[in-house]
């Protein structure tokens, strides 16, 4: 089981596009790629309400005015829409690593706090999308990582129990809900994790690459 922006591919230049396109679209400052890197991880909701309020913490309970949400994220859409994997690329060792699980018959899923169809898409465009039998979403299920729902559902699917069950991510969302799900979980330290380094979360391991598994 992976996590996918900050895992698998480096999405933060699209989302950076998206965001301050629609910021500008709301006559406010554009966020740039450094704030966007901390606000990403808990999903596109809480990512806009933080663009927002510019402010970490713009996503607590009525911060932003609904309304003003409910304007912002079409927006948002309709400009990530756009810009999906114009500007992502793969981390080194990926492709490599999701082929060999492949060639050894290894059942692999993405679990992600992205929307299930922006997933879909960009595992599309980074050409990787045949190698996951099953991808969850933010909006999949009724919740999302840190909760463990997203993992258990997805060990059923595959009728498979903890023993054998790995979950591989860049932020403490995915380490809590490996955790809650009673899993192993390996640490990424190259990915986002609100700026805070993954060793933070203690991860059963932590790897510069995936590669280091093989």
């Amino acid at each position: 089981m992976y996590d996918l922006d900050g895992t698998l591919v480096d999405s933060i230049p699209d989302l950076t596009i998206a965001i301050d396109n629609m910021l500008q679209d709301l006559s406010r400052p554009p966020a740039g790629i450094e704030k966007v890197t901390m606000w990403v991880g808990n999903g596109v909701p809480s990512l806009i309400k933080r663009a927002l309020a510019d402010n970490m913490m713009g996503d607590q309970s009525k911060v932003i005015d609904l309304s003003l949400f409910e304007q912002a994220h079409k927006c948002f859409r309709h400009h990530y829409a756009n810009e999906i994997g114009r500007h992502s690329c793969l981390y080194s060792g990926v492709r490599k690593f999701l082929k060999k699980m492949a060639e050894e018959k290894v059942k692999q899923a993405v679990i992600t706090n992205k929307p299930a169809d922006f997933a879909r898409k960009l595992l599309k465009i980074m050409a990787i999308d045949h190698f996951f039998e099953l991808t969850v979403g933010g909006d999949t299920l009724t919740e999302k990582k840190p909760y463990p729902l997203p993992l258990q559902y997805t060990m059923r699917y595959f009728s498979c129990d903890s023993d054998n069950a790995l979950m591989i991510g860049d932020s403490s969302n995915d380490i809590k809900a490996a955790r809650a799900t009673g899993v192993k979980v390996i640490g990424l330290n190259y990915g986002y994790n609100h700026g805070e380094p993954i060793e933070y979360s203690n991860p059963d391991a932590v790897l510069s690459s995936l590669s280091e598994l093989l």
